[in-house]
């Protein structure tokens, strides 16, 4: 009998002991950043050359752009010609993942690593869908897909520019 008292009181003390200690316990808050260092630079700029248009149509108009400059789509009598056109070229050390071509807005069918945050308007006309084109290694092409202006709209001749920003988003 003295052995199960002595075993009933080593467990008691050690469930007091237990119940001690899980009563002196705390919760902290971790935290942590995980950057890429991507080495995202711009090595070449947009040019998105010149567009000749009839200054007497005002029924609107556009172009879809290739890669190369040509135009690949047309709408509208407006617009007579592009010439002068080269795309803009970056560098970033990214993974596989993201060395494929893709809109680089938040629409359908978006590239999965890269985004510009807005269009480009210059002297009544709209620069829209900014596209990145993968080309080999750790560099890319830049350029906006779609040049065009609205009915009503007469495009302002003259130089124009302006900059974006390419954003890394993983």
């Amino acid at each position: 009998m003295k052995k199960y008292i002595l075993m009933l009181g080593v467990a008691a003390v050690s469930i007091g002991s237990y119940c001690a200690y899980a009563g002196n316990t705390a919760t902290m808050t971790v935290t942590a950043t995980i950057a890429h260092d991507v080495s995202l630079v711009a090595t070449s700029p947009l040019n998105m050359g010149t567009l000749t248009i009839d200054p007497s149509d005002t029924e609107g108009g556009g172009i879809e752009i290739s890669s190369n400059g040509s135009i690949d789509y047309k709408w509208g009598d407006g617009i007579i010609s592009l010439t002068g056109f080269s795309a803009g070229t970056f560098t970033a050390n990214v993974p596989d993942s993201c060395k494929v071509d893709g809109v680089a807005t938040d629409m359908n069918d978006v590239h999965p690593c890269f985004r510009v945050d807005h269009s480009l308007n210059f002297g009544n006309t709209y620069l829209i869908e900014p596209y990145v084109e993968y080309i080999s290694g750790n560099t890319f092409k830049f350029q906006y897909d779609f040049w065009q202006y609205n009915e009503g709209d007469v495009p302002t001749s003259g130089d124009y520019s302006g900059s974006v920003t390419i954003k890394y988003i993983l």
